[in-house]
C-alpha cells in the first residue's frame, strides 16, 4: 500500500473516532495529528482544513449508503421484500462499521445541511419506498413525511440503544423484529407461505 494512502486512512480513521466521540466542532486538528500519529502540518496535504475532512468523510460516505440504498429499493418484489433487504443493509452496517454509521446517521453535526437539495439521501430512498407503497395500494394511507420519519425511527433507536449499552449489541440480530414493527406502523404485514423463499412475500393489510 503507498505510504501516502496509508497516511490518509490513518486520518480518516483517526477524525472519524474523533468526530463521533467530541463532535467536529470539538476535535481539533491537533488532536486528529496526535491520533493518527503525523504531524499537524501532515494533515493538510491531504486535506483543506478539518472542515473540509468532516465534509469529504460524510458526503462520500452519505451518497455511498444512499446509493446502495436506492439500488435495494428498485429490487423486485413487493414492499416488505425491498424493506427486508434495506433493513438488513443498514444491520449489516451497524455491526460492521459502528463509528461511520454512527457519524453518518446518528451523530448530530452541520455537514448535513451543506447537502444539496436534490442530492439522495437514505432519508429520501425511504421516503420514496413509502409514497410508491402508498400509490399502489399497498399500504395504508397516511402521511408519507410522518411514516418515514417513524419507519426511519425503528431502525436507528435500536442502535442508539447499543451505543449507549442500554440493549445487547447486534442488529442484525433484531432486524426481524424491527421489519415487523415497520410493517405494522405503516399498516401492513408480510406473511409467507410454508415452503415459500425468504423475501417471496405477499402483503396483507392489518386488522
Amino acid at each position: 500500500m503507498p505510504r501516502g494512502f496509508a497516511t490518509r486512512n490513518r486520518i480518516k480513521q483517526a477524525a472519524l473516532e474523533l468526530f463521533v466521540a467530541k463532535g467536529v466542532l470539538g476535535t481539533s486538528v491537533r488532536d486528529i495529528a496526535a491520533l493518527a500519529e503525523i504531524a499537524e502540518g501532515g494533515l493538510y496535504r491531504h486535506y483543506a482544513s478539518k472542515e473540509d475532512l468532516a465534509w469529504k468523510l460524510f458526503s462520500e460516505n452519505y451518497a455511498g449508503l444512499a446509493k446502495e440504498l436506492g439500488e435495494l429499493a428498485k429490487a423486485k418484489g413487493d414492499l416488505p421484500a425491498r424493506l427486508r433487504t434495506m433493513i438488513h443493509r443498514f444491520c449489516q452496517f451497524f455491526d460492521e462499521e459502528p463509528l461511520l454509521f454512527r457519524f453518518l446517521l446518528l451523530t448530530q453535526h452541520q455537514e448535513l445541511p451543506k447537502l444539496k437539495s436534490k442530492t439522495q439521501s437514505p432519508v429520501q430512498v425511504l421516503h420514496r419506498l413509502v409514497s410508491d407503497a402508498r400509490k399502489n395500494g399497498e399500504i395504508e394511507a397516511g402521511d408519507a413525511d410522518l411514516l418515514t420519519a417513524q419507519v426511519l425511527g425503528l431502525i436507528l433507536q435500536p442502535a442508539t440503544f447499543m451505543v449507549y449499552g442500554l440493549l445487547a449489541p447486534g442488529m442484525q440480530r433484531i432486524e426481524a423484529d424491527i421489519l415487523a414493527g415497520c410493517l405494522r406502523l405503516v399498516g401492513a404485514r408480510a406473511i409467507e407461505k410454508p415452503g415459500e423463499e425468504p423475501g417471496r412475500t405477499r402483503l396483507r393489510r392489518a386488522s
